[in-house]
């Protein structure tokens, strides 16, 4: 009897330890939350090392950091396996010898100079054939936001999640496929290099938004899953 109730004062204690955990915590990856943080972005970045250590070098290093504490930014966040994925396509390339002024040029792609919450401020009906929303970054990149149709879950018809995603410009693909161009003023274009024919595609390269809306006090941040690539086509 003793062992038994052991047992259980153990389970409640550890349910306790947890929901207070809980309290304290102001991300969770993918999942549903109130979103207010009592940070502003760059020290939201800082408070998450294991995520976001690698962007917070970046932004130190490429002299952006100033540029995400600024009142009224949005922040599409790429996690540090992003950049993991992008040295990948470099052949490899340690982080070190990446140029700054590259990283910059990336890293700027994903400052936008404005604040917006995407669940009311963002038109997504019908999307991607007729909602979303073109903005223009920080560095005067175009990027497209937009929430593509419910999968179907279990069976059911668009009854799965609906996910907000930023479709990043810019990059050559090795087969035609035609992205969202709302505004068709990107037409695609085809170059050949050594017998391999490759299509330009504005809108080639998109990340997954896992974790939207977390209100900041100078502005929104939006985590990027981390199967993203930054800045395609990891120049």
């Amino acid at each position: 009897m003793k062992r038994f109730k052991l047992k259980y004062l153990l389970v409640g204690a550890a349910l306790i330890a947890a929901a207070v955990g809980c309290k304290k915590e102001h991300y969770i990856d993918g999942g549903v939350h109130s979103g207010k943080l009592d940070m502003n972005i760059y020290d939201f970045l800082k408070s998450r090392p294991f995520e976001f250590d690698t962007i917070v070098q970046i932004l130190d290093r490429t002299g952006l950091a100033a540029e995400v504490q600024k009142s009224g930014v949005t922040f599409f966040a790429p996690k540090d396996l992003c950049i993991v994925n992008y040295l990948k396509r470099r052949s490899g390339m340690a982080l070190k010898d990446v140029p700054d002024a590259d990283l910059r040029a990336a890293m700027a792609k994903y400052i936008i100079p404005a604040t917006m919450v995407w669940r009311d401020q963002v038109p997504f009906f019908n999307a991607p054939n007729g909602g979303g929303q073109m903005l223009k970054s920080f560095a005067g990149d175009t990027v497209w936001v937009d929430a593509p149709v419910r999968q179907d879950y279990n069976g059911v018809k668009e009854a799965g999640p609906k996910y907000i995603r930023a479709w990043f410009g810019n990059g050559f693909a090795n087969t035609w496929a035609r992205r969202f161009d709302a505004a068709n003023t990107f037409p695609e274009t085809r170059e050949e290099i050594n017998g391999v024919i490759r299509y330009y595609n504005p809108w080639v390269n998109s990340g997954n938004v896992i974790t939207s809306d977390l209100q900041a006090t100078n502005g929104n941040i939006q985590v990027l899953n981390g199967s993203h690539t930054f800045n395609f086509p990891y120049k």
